[in-house]
């Protein structure tokens, strides 16, 4: 049976929503909270201006792996780095396929465990190429898993890579890499929660004409202890420069021509006996056969050593080195 409101509840009701008491549809909607949820979770400034450092190691990772494939392949690699971007674990994974080259490994001191990705494309070409191929590999990815043998190709070119890893990391943090195993299906290779965010680096690796993506994956709790090392951009650069400073200075350095000189002895005479000297005469020596000279490089005295003759010249052979106070 119908509710019908009497004239009373009417007259209440209208009164309730003149006074807004009683709140309307349209009253209503126009209260709907359309705040947009913000993921405190995900980092939202570029990785390149938070951590300009990880740019650097990058680069220098980019030069190593280049000379390194190339010599190992004996062909032309190039490598680029294309992006680094920060996402939740699950998102990265999701989007792996299946089967795919996952290689987890440690860098030790820090903590957990960051992955490499290969692209089963790339892994194929690898191992064309290293049995001595054009690097076009038409293998067939999809329904098989990798051979034995394509797996000990994969290892290789795996602790390549993360040797020069190893390399490019110690300019900012000096770490030790070590390859834990390699799976094949996303799903046994999880080295975070689902939730956590990570640090996913693209590198391409062109060899001849084939190209596939090479990936690593970095958990944030991994570098949470030098993040602050990763906030300098010229750390990084710093030591390559200073360090290809060094070499080119000390080339420099080998290159100069100094002047050596030593002394055989010495002898005091008077201006007169020096008057009456002929030819033939003989002037004693305050220097002894049997004792050391000593040795001056640019008016410096550097060496102690005893005269003799090698390849019919004069020579002196070192025995002492002076060291300055």
């Amino acid at each position: 049976m119908k509710q019908i409101l009497t004239k009373e509840e009417v007259e209440s009701l209208l009164g309730g929503i003149e006074e807004g008491i009683v709140q309307t549809e349209t009253a209503a909607a126009s209260q709907v909270d359309d705040s947009e949820v913000y993921d405190f979770s995900r980092q939202r400034a570029p990785l390149h201006l938070s951590m300009p450092a990880l740019g650097i190691i990058n680069e220098r990772f980019v030069t190593l792996l280049r000379k390194s494939l190339s010599r190992a392949t004996g062909k032309t690699v190039e490598i680029r780095s294309i992006h680094t971007d920060s996402k939740k674990f699950k998102e990265f994974n999701c989007a792996l396929p299946c089967p795919t080259n996952l290689n987890i490994f440690k860098m030790k001191p820090l903590k957990g465990s960051v992955l490499m990705v290969l692209e089963t494309p790339l892994v194929f070409t690898f191992v064309d190429t290293l049995f001595g191929g054009t690097g076009v590999s038409e293998t067939r990815v999809e329904g098989r898993n990798f051979t034995s043998i394509e797996t000990k190709i994969i290892g290789k070119i795996a602790n390549i890579i993360l040797a020069d890893l190893e390399k490019a990391w110690s300019d900012v943090h000096k770490i030790q890499v070590s390859l834990v195993r390699s799976e094949m299906d996303p799903q046994f290779a999880s080295i975070v929660r689902p939730e956590e965010m990570v640090i996913v680096i693209l590198f391409t690796v062109e060899i001849e004409n084939e190209s596939g993506s090479l990936i690593v994956c970095l958990p944030y709790f991994t570098i949470e202890p030098i993040k602050d090392k990763l906030k300098h951009r010229f750390q990084g650069e710093r030591s390559e420069i200073d360090q290809n400073l060094r070499k080119s200075i000390e080339q420099k350095i080998r290159e100069i021509s100094v002047n050596v000189s030593c002394t055989l002895g010495k002898a005091r005479i008077s201006g007169r006996d020096l008057l009456k000297m002929k030819v033939d005469d003989v002037i004693p020596l305050d220097q002894k056969i049997g004792d050391s000279i000593l040795v001056k490089v640019e008016g410096m005295d550097k060496f102690k050593g005893y005269p003799g003759c090698c390849n019919n010249k004069q020579a002196v052979r070192i025995s002492e080195r002076l060291h300055r106070e």
